[in-house]
């Protein structure tokens, strides 16, 4: 550990991290189209639901954003002297401000793309590979799979681990570990989630079947 990094720095990394976190862009964009994304499709604030409930062109930028608001939160933190593992303290307060902003009532989205925002920022060579393939899976997939930044997010993620255990891998294990965890933390907060909510996706599931009593032409 740098000797000048002490536990003023680490608070100092959590707090500009989980600012930048708790910027809610899915939000924003829902409401610059005159949509509340916490009241259409899943009721979260990600990039699938403004996707599929505000437009394709607003959900694209929110996937690239969100991204990037957790790569630039990982930026910032090293100014002050943090490195290697070291930054996984950051990369937890970025995904808890994407789960509960407080700009929001403290409510947010599944926390994959901020989590691959992260991830690139504390490992870029090792996640370059990974992230690139995360976000083709979630944006060419968006409307054939659910929750495609889940899958993205984990394919991605396997991508990562396989790499690392590769002879030329010259990631740090603790990295390695503590991304590891963040992956299985925002797979397990997306999944209780979709657990007490349910009826949301049950819901979103219905409105997406074709209508059988419509003939191909649209008319019964």
């Amino acid at each position: 550990m740098n000797p000048e990094v002490t536990f003023n720095t680490f608070l100092i990394s959590a707090v500009v991290a989980y600012a930048m976190g708790a910027i809610p862009v899915a939000y924003i964009a829902g409401r610059l189209y005159g949509v509340n994304i916490f009241e259409v499709g899943s009721r979260q604030a990600g990039a699938t639901n403004v996707f599929r409930e505000v437009s394709h062109k607003a959900g694209f930028a929110v996937t690239i954003i969100d991204g990037t608001k957790g790569l630039l939160a990982i930026l910032l933190v090293r100014q002050l002297g943090l490195d290697g593992a070291e930054l996984l303290v950051p990369a937890i307060a970025a995904i808890a401000g994407h789960w509960n902003s407080p700009f929001t009532k403290f409510k947010g989205g599944d926390g994959a793309l901020s989590m691959m925002g992260t991830g690139l920022g504390i490992a870029p060579l090792a996640l370059l590979g990974p992230v690139v393939l995360a976000a083709a899976i979630s944006i060419g997939l968006n409307s054939k799979l659910n929750h495609p930044s889940l899958w993205g997010g984990t394919a991605g993620f396997l991508l990562f681990i396989a790499l690392s255990f590769m002879p030329s891998s010259n990631t740090e294990p603790t990295v390695v570990y503590g991304l590891t965890g963040l992956g299985i933390g925002v797979l397990l907060h997306s999944m209780y989630f979709h657990y007490r909510h349910r009826e949301f996706f049950a819901l979103e599931a219905l409105e997406d079947e074709p209508d059988p009593t419509l003939t191909q032409d649209g008319l019964s």
